[in-house]
Parts: C-alpha cells; structure tokens; sequence
C-alpha cells in the first residue's frame, strides 16, 4: 500500500491586515492627531485637482499623459496646500515629500490599485514599482511601530523620528471615479508596499468637471522651502 504524498500549499489567510478607520468623524479625528494642519477637505481637495488635470488631457496627449498629470497635479496640490502651513517641501531622490514644521509626519503621493480607498478582502498596494528610497522609509516606519509596541515604549528617541505616510488614490476606469485613503506603510517586497499598519479610508469621488471646486486658498502663505537633490534612480 503506497502512502500519498502531500504539500501544504501557500496562503495569505493570515497575513497581518491594517488598522482600518473609515467612519468620517474617526476619520477627522485621526488626521487631527497626525497633525492639526490635515482635515479629509484638504485632501478632497488635492484629488479635485489631479482630476482636473486628467480631465485637460485630450486624444492628442501622449496614452499615458492623463494618469502622469492626475498624478503631478496631485504631488502640487497637497504640498501647496500644506507649505502654506509651514510644512516644508523636500525630495529625495526624485522622490517629493512633504513634512510636518515638528517633522513628525510626512506624506508622499503614489497611484494605488483597485483596493485602495475602499473596504475590501485585501489591503491596497501600490501601482508602479518603488525603489530603495521607499523602502529604506518603510522599513523606518516597521522599526517605529515595532518600538511603540515593545519594551513598554522605552525608546522615546526612536517614537520622536518621522513616520511616512503614503496619500494612495486609485483612479477606476470602470466606475469612473477616484478612491483615496492616507495610510501607514511597514512592509516592502518585490519593489511594492505589501503591509500598512494603518489606512484612513478618505471615500471616493465622481469624475463629474463641472462640478469640481476646489475650496480654500492653495496659494502659499509664505515661500516654500524646496530642497532639490539632483540625483539619478527612482523612488
């Protein structure tokens, strides 16, 4: 009598799933705690501007021109928006953050896939490929939640560095609309995020031009600091 033989096969049944917020009061309040300086308006308000740029794309752009001015439009919405507030404007590597006046927080902006910004069986990812700079900064955000969790918090000059957040939108062809959330990345593998430790589900938005209206002033209050580091590679 020959014994069968048999492999366990792989599953992500139990691969860790993010803290997820997206009740809009809970969601207000988490932003306030992040930083007094975001509310679920200012980042309504950068998705209404990279829609807008999408829409002033026509059939002669280049194929990909509307998802690369969705996304520019986007980067310089939110950090307009916020360098008004004093948040400082930088790059690294090609790749534009903007952070907090204590350094606390900052965010930068990427394209997500068809999970973002909705309540789903997994957890978003991002669209394109990243490269070391989004690692090395997920990789601090993983050793940041791993010290606020352990050794009853005794490594308070760890707690005082940065956490990077991702603004992920995802624009759906399909429903023709835009999902958005902020999130907290801790896990990086085959050049995407594959772990978040924590998204804020900001909703969704119609893709209707006439009714965009960007509320408040996005003009600077006082100059931007920009620090540009002419270096080659992508984020």
């Amino acid at each position: 009598m020959s014994k069968a033989k048999f492999q366990l096969a792989h599953s992500n049944a139990f691969a860790p799933r993010a803290k997820t917020i997206s009740e809009p009061a809970l969601v207000e309040a988490r932003l306030q705690e992040l930083s007094l300086d975001l509310s679920t308006e200012l980042l309504h308000n950068a998705v209404l501007s990279g829609l807008g740029a999408r829409n002033d794309t026509t059939n002669a752009s280049a194929v990909t021109a509307a998802g690369v001015q969705q996304w520019l439009k986007t980067v310089e919405a939110l950090r307009t928006q916020l360098s008004a507030m004093n948040w400082r404007i930088h790059n690294e590597r090609n790749c534009p953050l903007i952070s907090a006046p204590d350094r606390s927080v900052s965010i930068v902006v990427m394209t997500g896939n068809r999970e973002t910004g909705k309540l789903g069986a997994e957890d978003p990812t991002n669209q394109t490929e990243k490269g070391a700079v989004v690692e090395r900064f997920v990789q601090g955000n993983r050793q940041l939640e791993l010290f606020n969790q352990d050794s009853l918090k005794l490594a308070k000059a760890r707690q005082k560095e940065t956490q990077v957040w991702v603004f992920l939108y995802h624009y759906d062809q399909t429903s023709n609309e835009v999902r958005f959330e902020l999130a907290y990345p801790t896990g990086f593998g085959k050049k995407k995020i594959e772990e978040w430790g924590e998204r804020l589900i900001l909703g969704s938005i119609p893709n209707q031009p006439a009714d965009f209206v960007v509320q408040g002033d996005d003009a600077p209050n006082a100059p931007a600091t920009v620090d540009v580091e002419p270096k080659t590679g992508t984020f």
